[in-house]
């Protein structure tokens, strides 16, 4: 990804400017910003699934050892919990632990405390792995926003955890 200030109108500028020519009564500020922000997500999941194909795993895999890894010693999360955190379907996260799981990353086991519960820790070949992944992440990430100041860095954490994608139950159901 490139880490230079731009010096000129980028894609979404281009966009924007044939819509503008073409609707000119159209406020098109909300959909260049939220164009903005699905570039720079598919810049930074192309580095990321770059970066993360040398170690044989994908967002997904990453997202899910990176979880358990935050979570401290015991390193271990139920299947809801990484759910949750994670924000991947059921399916696709049984999918993913069947293939953490073969890859000798995770390990699954019945509660002590509640034999209903399944387990999904981290062995030592997964912590070693994605401790070595994580800070490659967080240096790329790093150089990725290396063009924005800290005070920018902080204002765009601001703005961007003000907006809510909840889903809300409607009136109608």
């Amino acid at each position: 990804m490139k880490t230079k200030k731009r010096a000129g109108p980028d894609l979404v500028d281009e966009v924007v400017a044939g819509f503008a020519a073409e609707l000119p009564t159209i406020d098109s500020v909300a959909l260049e910003t939220v164009s903005r922000i699905i570039v720079a997500g598919k810049g930074f999941e192309q580095q990321a699934a770059k970066q993360l194909k040398r170690y044989g795993f994908n967002y997904t895999d990453f997202d899910v050892l990176g979880m358990l890894r935050s979570s401290g010693p015991t390193y271990e999360l139920t299947p809801a919990d990484l759910i949750r955190f994670t924000l991947i379907t059921s399916g696709a996260m049984t999918t993913c632990l069947d293939r953490l799981e073969s890859y000798g990353m995770i390990a699954r086991r019945v509660s002590d405390a509640d034999r209903r519960v399944r387990l999904i820790s981290l062995t030592q070949k997964g912590r070693k792995v994605i401790e070595k992944a994580l800070a490659e992440r967080y240096e790329n990430a790093r150089r990725a926003l290396a063009p924005l100041s800290a005070r920018d860095i902080r204002a765009l954490n601001d703005a961007l955890r003000r907006l809510d994608f909840t889903e809300e139950e409607s009136d109608s159901e």
